[in-house]
């Protein structure tokens, strides 16, 4: 069983959904507790950005994207972003906050604490 951990600006998306939309995507993300790699679909590059270590589960009636990455071990799922389908409007973002935490030795220092967390002995 997978752990689904979010960045904060994946929190800060989430808390911004009315009460229905936000429902529905937590619900979605419990799904990525088992199977992620088989959840969602891969994404691949385009001249905005690299997202091929990337997956994007679709939500609800195609409405919502949630973008997010399996670490290499399988056991940890990070959301990226939860956002409107809106002309790519949730990759384009994913493209700018991966950019944004390539230099922001803050949140890679937030991403570490999060998976050391993760792969800790279970207790």
């Amino acid at each position: 069983m997978a752990t689904v951990k979010l960045t904060s600006a994946a929190k800060e998306d989430v808390r911004d959904l009315d009460g229905a939309a936000r429902k529905k995507v937590l619900k979605a993300m419990r799904k990525l507790e088992t199977e992620p790699e088989q959840r969602g679909q891969p994404l691949g590059s385009n001249a905005k950005g690299n997202l091929t270590s990337f997956r994007k589960l679709v939500v609800g009636d195609r409405e919502f994207r949630i973008v997010y990455k399996i670490e290499s071990d399988g056991e940890v799922v990070v959301v990226w972003v939860v956002g409107a389908r809106a002309d790519a409007e949730c990759y384009d973002l994913a493209v700018s906050r991966l950019k944004l935490y390539a230099n922001d030795k803050v949140l890679a220092a937030e991403l570490e604490e999060l998976l050391e967390q993760a792969w800790a002995p279970r207790r």
